[in-house]
């Protein structure tokens, strides 16, 4: 009788296991939160193994206690992360530890690819409900029971991560397809004038510019701008920008500084200070060939004049929303007739090769020099060309904006 009694119990405690680990597995196959899930284990864990102090801990970023179950008394928190660098598997643990674990009797880690996972305290557990020591009849249940919640846990984490990603990314690209929509395609060409761009943003989205604008039957205003910082953040202020510049340069014509005045506290007003614009901005009379134009802190465009050496176009001001009132604002101002004006952000110049040496402007200036004659397009190419086997492949080090335009 007594052998039968044995082999009873045995089967009802496989069957019980059984059941258990079936009830956790469908909770995880029906996706429940991790509260519910974590209700159940602590309820198989009390309710039919009889613990009644218990301590789960999980590891995101630091370690935190999930799920607790207390006879009681207050349990004072151990100090996990010093006990999971010897603790690598089912440890043996009482008042002796000397680590606030006194009122267990257990410690079970959970590990993935000697990453740590979780750690299940337990103690208190009443013998006399299965009249056999519970350590010995329900360890490795314990186990077997810690390591589906803690790898179902991380599994949730991870799906609930790829949807985030996966809306970060979906997000990222309605926004790229918004800004792409404002980055000018048509650049006039025409008798009087001729205009090429490129635009390479450092992510999906960037925070450079360039424009052409006209702003009369023979007027145009081109600009080409940047603002610090690169991502979601620094192109959500250039479309801000771009539509301000718009809508100003449309208002009618005025003077060039007191324009820049005006886009200055629309910079500081949207970005309250924590980013800035660089801009070069220039308005052209095509009749008479006369540009004016202001440099508000920006990379100085070249200029190709014939008979005439390369001019750098510096006249201008500070970045744009350092300061409530711009200190200066110098109206620079050149013949453009037969020449070619090269604009570019510092993404361009400031691009690394393997060996760390930045593309700066030399080449910038001898493509210039030596296609002086050629189309907008064929100098931008032959600059892209120079530019990407200086890059050799590797990531882009920030936004790029490239504008050209040849006056007639």
């Amino acid at each position: 009788m007594a052998r039968l009694k044995r082999l009873t119990d045995r089967l009802n405690l496989k069957e019980f296991q059984l059941r258990a680990l079936l009830d956790i597995t469908k909770a995880i196959n029906n996706n429940e939160e991790k509260a519910e899930l974590l209700k159940l284990y602590a309820g198989i864990m009390h309710n039919d193994l009889g613990v009644t102090r218990l301590m789960y801990f999980e590891k995101v970023d630091t370690w935190e206690c999930v799920q607790a179950l207390s006879d009681g008394e207050i349990d004072e928190v151990p100090d996990v992360a010093t006990l999971m660098e010897s603790c690598r598997d089912i440890q043996f643990i009482g008042s002796e530890d000397g680590k606030g674990l006194g009122r267990f009797d257990i410690a079970i880690p959970v590990f993935h690819q000697e990453r740590a996972l979780a750690l299940l305290l337990i103690g208190d557990i009443d013998d006399d409900e299965h009249r056999m020591s519970p350590t010995v009849k329900h360890l490795n249940f314990f186990q077997t029971l810690t390591n589906l919640i803690a790898v179902a846990l991380e599994n949730k984490r991870f799906a609930i991560r790829a949807l985030a990603q996966e809306r970060d990314r979906r997000e990222l690209e309605l926004a790229a397809d918004m800004q792409m929509m404002l980055v000018p395609k048509d650049l006039p060409n025409d008798a009087r004038i001729q205009a090429a761009a490129w635009y390479q943003p450092h992510q999906q989205v960037g925070g450079d510019y360039y424009d052409v604008i006209r702003s009369g039957p023979d007027e145009l205003v081109l600009c080409v701008a940047d603002v610090s910082g690169k991502g979601i953040a620094a192109a959500l202020l250039m479309s801000n920008f771009q539509a301000t510049l718009r809508a100003l340069v449309q208002r009618g014509r005025g003077p060039l500084d007191g324009l820049v005045r005006e886009l200055n506290a629309n910079v500081l007003e949207r970005a309250r200070g924590e980013r800035f614009i660089t801009l070069f901005i220039a308005r052209v009379d095509l009749r008479t060939g006369v540009m004016e134009y202001v440099n508000a802190g920006h990379n100085p465009p070249m200029l190709s004049r014939p008979g005439v050496p390369i001019t750098e176009l510096s006249d201008g001001a500070i970045a744009l929303g350092m300061l409530q009132e711009l200190p200066f604002v110098q109206v620079g101002k050149v013949d453009v007739n037969g020449s070619v004006l090269l604009c570019y952000t510092d993404g361009l110049v400031e691009q690394e090769d393997a060996q760390g040496i930045a593309f700066e402007t030399q080449p910038v200036r001898k493509t210039l020099e030596l296609l002086s004659g050629a189309s907008p397009q064929a100098i931008n190419d032959a600059l892209i060309a120079t530019f990407e086997n200086h890059r050799g492949g590797l990531p882009y080090l920030d936004d790029i904006a490239l504008l050209t335009c040849r006056f007639r």
